[in-house]
């Protein structure tokens, strides 16, 4: 059963990352767009920007979650390679419960904002604001997930360890 969470997580976050990407390809045409209209053709586009800041948030988030599962966020490797394997192994797992109330307090704090902008809409393009506070839960449903499937996951032996035996 662990093996089948790790691939599903590991799927969802590759899609998850082509999804990012996509919305940082968006971001950065629609920022070319802008000023391409505003300083060649001398006529300023009015929802270049806000297009930008709706991409830019949900790739910030959704790139977020990805690195909870590829467990690429700073970490501090080096002092945890240090202690004995039963410490190291214990903090580790602290740290997946940390990040999984995170992820958490995300989902939590980010449906309120949600439900704040709910009535909202931009100013250029008017579309509803919800759309762009809404990448918060979803990162942090993401990052729930990833953070159990971690939490859950066998502790591979050291590479010292695997020499030895």
């Amino acid at each position: 059963m662990s093996k089948y969470l790790e691939n599903v997580s590991k799927w969802i976050s590759r899609g998850t990352a082509v999804l990012a990407a996509l919305c940082l390809l968006v971001m950065v045409f629609s920022l070319l767009d802008g000023v391409f209209f505003r300083y060649v053709l001398n006529a300023s586009l009015t929802w270049s920007d806000e297009v930008a800041v709706l991409a830019f948030s949900w790739s910030i988030f959704l790139f977020s979650s990805v690195m909870v599962q590829e467990q690429g966020h700073v970490r501090i490797t080096l002092l945890l390679a240090a202690l004995p394997r039963p410490l190291e192994v214990s903090l580790e797992k602290i740290s997946c419960i940390l990040v999984l109330l995170f992820g958490a307090l995300m989902v939590w704090a980010g449906w309120q904002f949600v439900g704040f902008t709910a009535t909202q809409v931009s100013p250029a393009l008017r579309y509803p604001l919800w759309l762009q506070t809404a990448a918060i839960p979803v990162s942090g449903a993401l990052i729930v997930l990833h953070s159990l499937v971690l939490l859950f996951q066998p502790v591979p032996a050291k590479a010292s360890e695997e020499k030895a035996s």
